[in-house]
């Protein structure tokens, strides 16, 4: 009996060789066409899911985030809406960072240090923020808006790539290769970690795998240089838990498959288990330029928080994610409940698509058939990791309390992140099942009872977890947020549950279909069809996720320069500035103004500094540093002495000073676009805030400019503020019985002055007011309103410059007294905190201090000082830098806790500081060693390869070619 051409025998193919490929029966036609149709699925997600991104049209990164901060929401960007406001750690950190690198480096300029959040911290020097990952090269080449889609593109082209050639190995045909990549790309950890290192790491994980199968099946040396790349390229990503637990579950592949494919063959299995081992150890050599100095620089950052229990773990119930992804709410605060479970999106998400979902199952059901699609011990290794990655990253317990116990990956990392190397692993296992359904196996025997039953036994185990979870979702649904709302969340549930039940329908139908037809060996067209309809049921599914998860943010919304930010560019000079309620945290890197506050690792006593601080902490984890907008925030005595020169908050935050509300009057007054409202204003002198409470509700008909000018008796204007009422982006306006307060920058204006405010606004909506004036005057409190707009700005008046002199030391050997010490107003200004007594200075000496460079890696000043003395530098340096005076090498010791100073002698000096990046020479010399080696690999492997197959073309026939000698 004929074999029809789209039945293939069960061998698995390890090297898909030229003659082996010319040599296999040709595809029918209709499997091309399902390979072209999963090609354009491909190529589809991509174009839809970044295409605007990539023509300039739209920026992926989620900056209309900042729409809602001042000094952006008076900007114009009043009606911007975000769409998805769990990224904020992308653009307070990974693209302001990122854009700041790739602009120094067309620069010129190799930045390894970051002076412009929360002290500084190491940059370029480290894996933190992935700036040596092969595909962050887009923000070396591009402006930092277009960047991030080129970004994603590349890891969709890398992941989908390496899974296709992953699969391809084991003789998978190309459809089911090519689903399995798109399965990948499309899966939750892919898409909701989207523009964090983790994507970049994550995006190598099946590059990782095939270089291990590689290794496997040719012994060469070569293929464990590809390894050493894959892997290198993971650490250089700067998200150690993605790589470790891939270097885990891949290992144990290798493992499984050396023993598997050379039984008691020890000198093969020593072999490829040793040499995977050198391309881990060359791994880490390649990376040690960044390796080295991110273990150096951690030593001296503030962690706390990171320790895991055995009840860190995901939430059963999430696992409905899969196939309905917003299930438990959005990201969209305007769309649908916004998602209610403990533990964010971003870390629960399991979605893999239904298609896919049921493509697994099928994998697991036929193990007989699904054997044969891979390679010895494939089947066995897939399901089982896959088994107990899901146990026990929903169940917890036991199984993970012992892996706790290891170092590390399982105790300091969130085993929840495992997804990124599970939703590969089961990506693996939905194309094997494809492969089932559009390639008949010719079986090798007649099945037995048991394998005729476990099929049903998966399905219908399969249905009651599947029932168990929405019966679960729904009471989740229904008792978050104490009930409040339940019956809308549940309503949400019912609906998404019920697309999600669509999905599954159509891809039941095309895979039954699918099996039918194939099975019987007719309906060649309607199995093209149905087989056509998985493809495009996992992108369509895979893309209403995301597509509105993904951001799509307007060019005007990137980091746009505002008033406040050009003023502070102009008065900063080598001081920094802290913020409370105002300037999006972490944008400072973009604008190159240095910030207290910041979204980093943060300088181990620098953070204990701050954590000290009266009525405030550090978060857990302690990488964001932000602050409230209150009067006692912006007196902190730590700020003096970090040289906090100006404190930020925005225009409806409360105007700091002496208060005196408005007084009773006959009846409101009304404010219209030609009827101003002119008033003496209460008491005399200098001030920094008018207010008005309202009458009434004032909704204008657009966003309203609320305008004070004040002036003396005879007409002329002193100083003049404005108020901006909000309407668009569905705000409300002014309520009535609101206070609103206008600030002005009038404090130095004679304490004698009278003026009268004179109060206008431009809608042609009426704003009625009642009772009199109030005002906000100075107070004893170290402020000074200097800018008044966007935001409003204040001077610390007793802020010390942020690189100063220090003619008298203080000796406090004790940690959390110094703390106490430099959170206390004790200190005078020419006064330094120092752990242990140094160099003496002299009492009453004074110094000139010019700042020659203030750079992202250096710091070099010309002292001219009176006396012995301290030069103290109020940033995070302690770990990694060094100090020169007059070009020799000097102390750098601790200061104020959390700061550095150098002794400076009497005279004229030049004091440089400047990173160091640590192991330098080592971690530069073995990099370029094992650079030179893989390089050396490489040729050597193409010069045998080349005179392999010039020998075996110049052989007489029936001569055996010679073997590959590096195998």
């Amino acid at each position: 009996m004929s074999q029809r051409s789209d039945t293939v025998v069960a061998t698995p193919a390890p090297e898909p060789s030229e003659e082996s490929e010319q040599s296999r029966p040709a595809e029918p036609r209709w499997q091309r066409v399902l390979t072209a149709v999963v090609t354009l699925t491909i190529i589809g997600y991509a174009l839809i899911g970044i295409g605007p991104a990539l023509l300039g049209q739209k920026v992926f990164a989620a900056t209309d985030m900042i729409a809602n901060k001042a000094p952006y929401v008076n900007s114009g960007l009043a009606d911007v809406q975000p769409t998805n406001t769990y990224l904020n750690d992308t653009v307070d950190s990974v693209v302001p960072n990122t854009t700041l690198f790739g602009e120094l480096f067309r620069d010129g300029d190799v930045a390894l240090w970051n002076p412009y959040q929360a002290g500084g911290s190491a940059f370029g020097s480290t894996p933190n923020n992935a700036v040596y990952n092969p595909l962050t090269v887009p923000y070396l080449v591009l402006p930092g808006w277009l960047a991030p889609g080129y970004v994603k593109l590349l890891e969709i082209l890398v992941a989908a790539g390496a899974t296709f050639l992953f699969l391809r190995r084991f003789g998978l045909g190309r459809a089911a290769a090519g689903l399995g990549g798109l399965v990948f790309v499309g899966s939750g950890f892919m898409i909701a970690w989207t523009n964090w290192p983790q994507t970049r790491v994550a995006a190598f994980i099946p590059a990782v795998f095939w270089c291990a199968e590689r290794l496997v099946t040719n012994r060469r040396a070569r293929d464990g240089a590809l390894l050493c790349l894959a892997v290198a390229s993971m650490l250089l990503g700067g998200f150690p838990a993605v790589t470790g637990y891939t270097i885990l579950f891949a290992g144990l592949y290798l493992v499984t498959r050396v023993f598997a494919e050379y039984g008691g063959q020890w000198r093969r299995i020593v072999g490829v288990v040793g040499g995977a081992g050198a391309a881990l150890g060359g791994a880490v050599a390649l990376a040690a330029f960044q390796l080295l100095p991110f273990a150096s620089a951690m030593t001296g950052v503030f962690i706390r928080g990171r320790e895991q229990t055995p009840d860190d773990h995901l939430s059963p119930v999430t696992a409905l994610t899969a196939v309905a992804p917003w299930a438990f709410g959005t990201t969209d605060p305007n769309r649908g409940p916004y998602w209610y479970l403990p533990v964010n999106l971003v870390e629960s998400t399991m979605y893999l698509g239904a298609a896919a979902v049921l493509l697994i199952l099928v994998a697991v059901a036929w193990p007989r058939a699904a054997w044969g699609r891979l390679p010895r011990g494939g089947w066995t290794f897939f399901v089982v990791a896959a088994g107990l990655g899901l146990l026990v990253s929903y169940a917890g317990g036991l199984p993970l309390a012992v892996l706790q116990k290891l170092p590390v990956l399982f105790s300091d990392n969130y085993v929840g992140r495992m997804r990124s190397v599970l939703c590969f692993v089961l990506a693996v296992l939905a194309a094997v099942g494809f492969d089932l359904l559009v390639r008949k196996v010719a079986p090798a025997r007649a099945a037995s009872w048991v394998w005729r039953v476990w099929p049903a036994l998966v399905f219908s185990g399969a249905a009651v977890a599947g029932a168990g979870l929405i019966w679960r979702g729904r009471r989740a649904a229904e008792i978050a947020k104490g009930g409040e709302n339940g019956a809308y969340r549940v309503s949400w549930f019912d609906d998404q549950v019920l697309w999600a039940g669509l999905f599954v329908a159509l891809a039941v139908a095309a895979i039954g279909v699918l099996w039918w037809t194939i099975r019987r060996g007719r309906g060649r067209w309607l199995a093209g069809a149905a087989a056509v309809l998985v493809p495009v049921l996992v992108v369509v599914q895979a893309l209403t996720f995301a597509g509105p998860y993904w951001p799509k943010s307007d060019r005007d919304t990137f980091y746009p320069e505002t008033g406040v930010h050009t003023w502070l560019a102009e008065h900063l000079g080598d001081d920094r500035y802290a913020a409370g309620g105002a300037m999006f945290v972490g944008s400072d890197s973009y604008y190159r103004l240095r910030a207290l506050n910041g979204h980093q690792f943060v300088g181990k006593r620098f953070g204990e500094a701050l954590d000290g601080m009266p009525g405030w902490g550090l978060g857990d984890p302690p990488t964001y540093v932000n602050f409230r907008s209150t009067s006692q925030m912006a007196q902190q005595p730590l700020f003096d002495r970090l040289g906090i020169k100006y404190f930020v908050t925005a225009p409806w935050d409360e105007v700091f000073g002496t208060v005196t509300e408005p007084k009773p009057t006959t009846g409101p007054t009304t404010i219209g676009n030609d009827q101003p409202l002119t008033e003496r204003v209460p008491g005399s002198g200098p001030l920094r805030a008018v207010s008005v409470v309202t009458a009434a509700a004032f909704r204008p008909d657009r966003d309203a400019h609320v305008r004070v000018s004040l002036r003396d008796s005879a007409g002329k204007e002193l100083a003049r503020g404005e108020r901006e009422v909000l309407v668009s982006g569905g705000r409300d306006g002014l309520a009535a019985g609101q206070r609103l307060t206008i600030p002005i920058v009038a404090e130095d204006l004679p304490a004698d002055a009278a003026l009268t405010a004179v109060i206008t606004q431009d809608s042609a909506v009426p704003l009625t007011v009642e009772g009199s004036l109030g005002v906000v005057r100075p107070a004893d409190d170290g402020l000074k309103l200097v800018y008044a707009g966007e935001a409003v700005v204040y001077e610390r008046l007793t802020a010390l410059p942020r690189i100063r002199w220090a003619n008298e030391t203080v000796v406090e050997p004790d940690a959390a007294a110094r703390v106490e010490l430099v959170n206390s107003r004790s200190l005078a200004a020419n006064q330094v905190v120092l752990d242990a007594a140094g160099a003496p200075a002299t009492e009453g000496s004074t110094a000139e201090i010019s700042v020659v460079t203030d750079g992202v890696d250096r710091i070099e000043t010309r002292v001219d000082a009176s006396g012995d003395g301290y030069l103290v530098v109020a940033d995070a340096l302690q770990t990694d830098w060094a100090v020169t005076v007059d070009g020799k090498a000097a102390e750098l010791v601790p200061a104020d806790h959390g700061l550095v100073a150098v002794a400076v002698p009497k005279g004229v000096h030049t004091v440089a500081l400047s990173y160091r990046t640590p192991y330098q020479g080592a971690g530069t010399y073995l990099s370029a060693a094992a650079a030179v080696v893989l390089v050396v690999i490489f040729a050597g492997g193409w010069w045998r390869s080349r005179r392999a197959r010039h020998r075996e073309h110049e052989a007489p026939v029936g001569d055996v070619p010679a073997v590959d000698a590096d195998h």
